[in-house]
């Protein structure tokens, strides 16, 4: 039987909070919840918040790569990018370094001082610990290693929030809201304003046929890829094709067998933990 993509109007429905097109639409179109989810996650107020963009792009200079933040937002002196991740990516921190770099050459005309920088909030939703730490979620800003109290104070920050262990946060409205990302009910007065509004986009029949337009797109290319011996999952671009290589080539070596796990990880840069279980996936194959 000929293999057939599976149309996105069969799941539109059943779409989560944490599906970027849903979530990049919802907040662009109600700013009060978008200033309200900032607010809740970074511990600040916000007096106003000018109308979110989602997938907004912009380009670096001549020849360089261009972004396109999934919900960009700005007050009169902060920044924010919002940014939906739902699949494991490792170059998440370089990301990040890029995303405020080109945020920064965007905001400051030539000939301004540099003081007109407005602080900025690079912010990732994962459903996965990037870090394997077991932190619920993860603050940086550049600080002295010398001396750990002195800050460098350039008003840039990178937040990483880890789902998977958001029973650790200390808010009740923070671990209702990433439960609810998770796909679990609603339990909270933010998070059922949420629901209320993930109910009546999926009424929306335009965003409903954007959605199935980029969806088949997406699932179109990943067809392509697949049959070109690409990565699957395309959407994410060539971090995705250079992971699964690496899993391809570490299960080469294992079948091998003449490396340790440790050289096999560092040679891959896998997680060790992602090397162990591919052990064992081969050992219950051949039944070692």
């Amino acid at each position: 039987m000929e293999n057939k993509i599976k149309l996105p109007s069969e799941s539109w429905e059943n779409l989560t909070l944490a599906n970027n097109f849903l979530f990049c639409k919802i907040m662009e179109s109600e700013p009060d919840l978008c200033k309200e989810l900032l607010e809740m996650l970074l511990h600040i107020k916000i007096d106003h918040l000018e109308v979110p963009q989602a997938e907004k792009t912009m380009l670096g200079m001549m020849n360089s790569k261009s972004v396109r933040f999934d919900v960009y937002a700005k007050d009169d002196n902060r920044i924010f990018d919002i940014e939906m991740q739902t699949s494991v990516g490792k170059n998440l921190p370089k990301r990040a370094r890029y995303y405020q770099s080109i945020i920064d050459v965007d905001n400051l005309s030539k000939g301004e001082n540099y003081l007109k920088l407005k602080d900025t909030y690079i912010i990732f939703l994962c459903l996965f610990d990037i870090f394997e730490k077991g932190l619920p979620a993860y603050y940086f800003e550049n600080i002295c290693l010398q001396d750990k109290k002195l800050k460098l104070n350039d008003r840039s920050y990178k937040v990483f929030f880890n789902a998977e262990n958001c029973d650790k946060l200390k808010s009740e409205e923070e671990k209702s809201f990433f439960k609810f990302l998770s796909g679990e009910k609603a339990d909270s007065s933010f998070t059922k304003k949420i629901e209320t509004r993930l109910l009546k986009a999926k009424k929306n029949m335009q965003w409903r046929h954007q959605y199935m337009t980029w969806q088949q797109t997406i699932d179109e290319e990943k067809e392509i890829a697949r049959e070109e011996g690409l990565a699957e999952g395309l959407a994410e671009g060539l971090e995705q094709g250079i992971a699964q290589k690496a899993i391809s080539t570490a299960r080469n070596l294992l079948q091998m067998d003449i490396l340790t796990s440790e050289q096999i990880s560092k040679a891959t840069e896998l997680p060790l933990s992602e090397i162990d279980e591919l052990k064992k996936e081969l050992a219950a194959i051949t039944g070692a």
